[in-house]
């Protein structure tokens, strides 16, 4: 049985609360505010200390506790499936206090491409005049100005805060990110999202999801929304189907647009031309062909810039206006971004699945004139059973591979760097193994020789390094800055590769 907001009106063991002032509703204990109800999610970690976590909001000045389960306690109700419902809850009470014309929203979900999509759908509104915030992996916020994300896609209750504030301060469209734990846990609900977009689906999450069936089903969910008027879906990608069988099972009868750099598609890409400098292709629609200039490097980048390109355009703008601006085009950091030093190409990206490592190395192999190496390492309390696959896609596309750390959390290093070589044939294949990040980067530096591309994976724009639980300030982009500008200054530091 679903419990509406004012249904909680009514509720017997709460009712008392009516005759209080209401602001709303809260997740975490600590920070509760008095006048808010308390949600007492059932923690996934710590499930002991749910009864705990209540009783603390409720001295802090809850009004009443809504629970997935009994908590035995007075002022508090249950409703089993809360988490899936908060959603259009809080949106609910923020309408009535505060009403305001609500962002459209466009979302993206995949393994890949996520980040790199939404951020460009809002630099492709930004460039047509409007106000669009993005909401991800790097960033939460009305373009430029983003904030750090705790998480890609936020809890439900933060979710339906944020695009309150959007809407408030003018933003006119919101491009999101839908990770797969978002969809699943229901955070999204309560959002009315009128265009989707599916990117592709690899391995990934599986301590998470179990099986990559699972993983699909759970991508699916964000074409399964009855708001949805358009669904964006790559149909290069192998688990394409899945996404196209949920919009076509949707009530809404969204409408249905495909792109591909293979096939015959709705928006299908033809004679790319990659250089240093980015691409340049054909791209072919029901209103006639197009030559687009896209700034970013990749074979994938062409397919994020058609993605968003349609998205922007289905958003209710001109599709050559939009292709006409997409050389302005950035990108979110930490994707494929380049530093260039002395005809060397240096490229931090967020890689840290095999297929995305495999995806960015063959790409970069079109550009490159003489070694490409992949600095790379995996993280820890992380799918175990991906880390030899990782060392193996590095050895399998890479010329040089540099085993180094990726934020092992709370696991043991040396059990990470067993795992990244489990099984694995290193034979004639050029590897280096460094513990130490910083000194992996630096060694790369030293040793990268004119024409080479090396490749710093599995951190992008992340500017920490999660060691025994706690995190420390560390940047890709600025520990390769730094090891460049060190070279120069002591002219006799490079030496050949080995």
């Amino acid at each position: 049985m679903s419990i509406t907001f004012q249904d909680l009106y009514t509720a017997p063991k709460i009712a008392g609360w009516m005759t209080k002032p209401f602001s709303g509703f809260g997740l975490d204990s600590r920070k509760v505010e008095a006048g808010q109800i308390f949600i007492a999610l059932t923690s996934f970690s710590q499930p002991e200390k749910t009864v705990q976590f209540a009783q603390s909001a409720l001295a802090h000045g809850a009004l009443a506790v809504v629970s997935e389960t009994d908590l035995g306690l007075e002022n508090s109700i249950v409703v089993p499936n809360v988490r899936h419902l908060m959603g259009y809850w809080q949106k609910q009470y923020l309408q009535a206090t505060q009403p305001v014309a609500a962002t459209r929203i466009i979302a993206v979900t995949g393994t890949n491409g996520k980040t790199t999509i939404s951020r460009l759908i809002a630099e492709l509104l930004m460039l047509q005049g409007r106000k669009c915030a993005v909401m991800g992996t790097t960033g939460n916020g009305i373009l430029p100005n983003l904030e750090a994300s705790s998480h890609t896609t936020l809890d439900a209750l933060q979710l339906q805060n944020s695009l309150h504030e959007y809407a408030q301060a003018g933003a006119e469209f919101a491009a999101i990110e839908a990770s797969s734990h978002g969809l699943e846990q229901g955070r999204l609900n309560g959002c009315v999202i009128e265009i989707a977009a599916y990117s592709n689906l690899s391995r990934d999450h599986l301590d998470y999801h179990g099986t990559l069936e699972a993983y699909a089903a759970a991508k699916s969910l964000l074409f399964q929304f009855t708001s949805l008027k358009v669904a964006i879906i790559n149909i290069d990608d192998a688990h394409a189907q899945v996404m196209l069988d949920a919009a076509k099972a949707n009530s809404a009868q969204p409408r249905i647009l495909t792109y591909s750099t293979t096939q015959a598609a709705d928006y299908q890409v033809q004679d790319i031309q990659y250089s240093l400098n980015g691409a340049k292709f054909k791209l072919v629609t029901t209103q006639g062909e197009f030559e687009v200039n896209s700034p970013l490097l990749g074979h994938f980048n062409v397919e994020n810039i058609v993605a968003s390109l349609i998205a922007a355009e289905q958003a209710g703008f001109n599709l050559a206006d939009l292709i006409a601006v997409a050389p302005q085009l950035k990108g979110a950091p930490g994707r494929m971004q380049v530093l260039r030093d002395d005809q060397r190409l240096f490229v931090v990206d967020y890689a840290h699945t095999p297929d995305a490592l495999i995806q960015v190395l063959q790409t970069l192999k079109r550009h490159v004139t003489q070694n490409l190496w992949a600095v790379f390492g995996c993280g820890g309390d992380r799918d175990r059973g991906k880390r030899p696959l990782m060392t193996q896609a590095a050895l399998d596309h890479a010329d040089v591979a540099l085993i180094t750390s990726d934020n092992p959390r709370t696991e043991n290093p040396e059990q990470i760097f067993a795992d990244m070589k489990a099984g694995i044939q290193f034979d004639h294949h050029v590897v280096h193994e460094i513990h130490d990040r910083r000194e992996a980067i630096k060694f790369a530096v030293k040793n990268a020789q004119a024409g080479d591309i090396v490749v710093i994976a599995g951190k992008g724009h992340e500017n920490y390094q999660e060691i025994d639980g706690v995190r420390h300030w560390f940047d890709d982009v600025v520990e390769v800055q730094s090891a460049i500008d060190a070279q120069h200054h002591t002219p006799d530091s490079a030496y050949p590769a080995q």
